[in-house]
C-alpha cells in the first residue's frame, strides 16, 4: 500500500514538472539569422580593389652571376611595390605549373603563355624583372680587421609586363641608377671589384634605386586595366570569392558575375588576339570575409552562378 503511495506522489511530481516545462520535448533550433560583419574601410572611397599581380622571379643576364642578386632584386621590387598599396603580389608556388617549363632557349620567360594561365587565378598582369648589368667598384676603405668598405654600384636592369586579360605587353622600361653605398668586411683585404658586384648589401641599395625608378610606370600601366576577381566555390546561396579584404573588396559591395570570357584567336596566324567577355549572369552582393583574402556573398541579382566565373565591381 505503501509502495501505491509512493508511486502515485512520484506520478504527481513528473506531471507537474513537465506542466512547468522542466522536462518538456527539446524544440527544433532555429535557423540562425543572417548577420553582417560590422563594416569598416576596405579602401579608400575613391580607391578602386586592388589589382593582382605576379613578380615572377628576376632573371640575370649573367649567368655564373649567383642567383642571390636576382633574388635581392626580386624581393625588392616586391616590397616596394607593396608599400604603394595598390597591389596584391600571389605567391609563385600558387601558379599550377613549373615555371621553368615557359622558359625560352634565349632564357627568357614566355609571358603571353604564362599571362594567359595566370589569368585563371585572378591575376591582372604579370611582371618579369631582370637584372642586365652590376658595376661595381671601391670608392674607400677602412684599415683594420673589422672596418666599412665603400663602392660606387652602377645597375642596369629591365622591367616587362604583361596584361592577362589579352597577354599582351604593356611595359617594357630598362631602368640605369648609381647608387654609393657601404659594407662591412671582416679580416679580407685584397677583393677584386668583381666580388663586390654579389656583396647582398651593395646589390640591394644598387638595384633598389634602378627598379625604384621603374615603379611610376608599372603603377600607371596596371591603373589603366579593370580589375577582376574569381568565384572560387558555390555553396547553396553563398558565393565565395577569390578576392577579399587583402584585395579592398568592401562590405556591401555589389559585384558583377559573368561567364568565362572566351579566347580569341587570329584564323589566318593562330595569334590569340584577347579575351571576348562572357555573359552576364547576375550580382552579388559581399557580405563577410574568409580566409586570408576572400570574400563570401549573396545573390543580389540573377542565378546559375559557377565556379570560376568572372566577378567586377558593378
Amino acid at each position: 500500500m505503501n509502495q501505491l503511495k509512493t508511486m502515485l506522489a512520484v506520478g504527481i511530481i513528473l506531471a507537474g514538472a513537465t506542466s512547468c516545462g522542466l522536462f518538456s520535448k527539446p524544440q527544433q533550433p532555429q535557423p540562425a539569422v543572417q548577420t553582417r560583419d560590422v563594416p569598416f574601410f576596405a579602401r579608400n572611397q575613391d580607391q578602386a580593389p586592388r589589382k593582382r599581380i605576379m613578380v615572377l622571379p628576376f632573371l640575370d643576364e649573367k649567368a655564373e652571376r649567383t642567383q642571390q642578386v636576382a633574388e635581392i632584386a626580386r624581393t625588392t621590387i616586391v616590397q616596394e611595390l607593396l608599400k604603394t598599396n595598390f597591389f596584391v603580389v600571389v605567391k609563385n608556388e600558387d601558379f599550377p605549373h613549373n615555371l621553368s617549363q615557359f622558359m625560352t632557349k634565349d632564357r627568357e620567360y614566355d609571358l603571353e603563355k604564362i599571362s594567359r594561365i595566370a589569368a585563371n587565378l585572378g591575376v591582372t598582369a604579370v611582371i618579369e624583372g631582370k637584372v642586365m648589368d652590376i658595376r661595381a667598384r671601391r670608392i674607400g676603405d677602412q684599415v683594420g680587421l673589422i672596418r666599412k668598405l665603400r663602392a660606387r654600384v652602377d645597375t642596369t636592369v629591365r622591367i616587362r609586363m604583361f596584361a592577362t586579360k589579352n597577354a599582351r605587353e604593356i611595359l617594357h622600361d630598362v631602368r640605369e641608377a648609381t647608387a654609393e653605398s657601404e659594407t662591412t668586411r671582416v679580416g679580407k683585404f685584397a677583393e677584386s671589384d668583381r666580388y663586390l658586384e654579389e656583396d647582398p648589401i651593395l646589390v640591394r641599395d644598387g638595384v633598389t634605386k634602378a627598379f625604384y625608378g621603374a615603379l611610376g610606370p608599372i603603377v600607371k600601366a596596371v591603373e589603366k586595366l579593370t580589375w577582376e576577381g574569381r568565384v572560387a566555390m558555390v555553396s547553396g546561396e553563398r558565393i565565395y570569392v577569390n578576392a577579399g579584404r587583402l584585395s579592398g573588396l568592401q562590405i556591401n559591395d555589389i559585384l558583377k558575375v559573368t561567364e568565362e570570357h572566351e579566347e580569341v584567336f587570329d584564323p589566318e596566324t593562330g595569334r590569340f588576339i584577347g579575351t571576348a567577355p562572357g555573359r552576364m549572369k547576375g550580382t552579388i552582393e559581399v557580405v563577410s570575409y574568409f580566409g586570408q583574402d576572400g570574400a563570401i556573398a549573396v545573390i543580389h541579382s540573377g542565378s546559375g552562378f559557377q565556379e570560376n566565373d568572372r566577378v567586377e565591381l558593378y
